[in-house]
């Protein structure tokens, strides 16, 4: 009698947890956030997007081109998000490399090309 027990218990928690997948399958799949922007990443997000960019600058130095795919991130201000971004770095202990590929971002950034792009975005 203990037996039988024991199998219809282990019998209903398995019609259980295979109707509540096949539910959770094929009634109510999970999906995709829609329409979710960049500027709503976490800052550890952000900061590996900033060293991306920092990393596809050093192999094509394009100020313009940086600055473009650091607005997309946050549209406030790239710079102020690159400064953000390296402070958070340092505070997390990043590698020194990646450190100094941003920094060397950064540095490349003065403002003649600043203004120049900003009056490109702006129509």
């Amino acid at each position: 009698m203990k037996t039988r027990r024991f199998i219809f218990f282990f019998l209903a928690i398995l019609v259980g947890v295979g109707a509540g997948l096949a539910f959770g399958w094929m009634m109510m799949p999970p999906a995709a956030p829609r329409n979710a922007p960049l500027a709503s990443l976490r800052a550890d997000f952000k900061t590996d997007l900033v060293l991306m960019v920092a990393e596809e600058f050093q192999n094509d130095p394009d100020s313009m081109q940086a600055l473009t795919q650091l607005d997309k991130l946050d549209e406030s201000d790239p710079i102020t998000l690159l400064g953000n971004s390296i402070q958070y770095a340092q505070a997390i202990s990043y590698p020194e490399e990646d450190l100094k590929l941003m920094r060397d971002l950064l540095n490349s950034m003065d403002a003649e090309i600043y203004l120049q792009w900003n009056a490109d975005r702006v129509p």
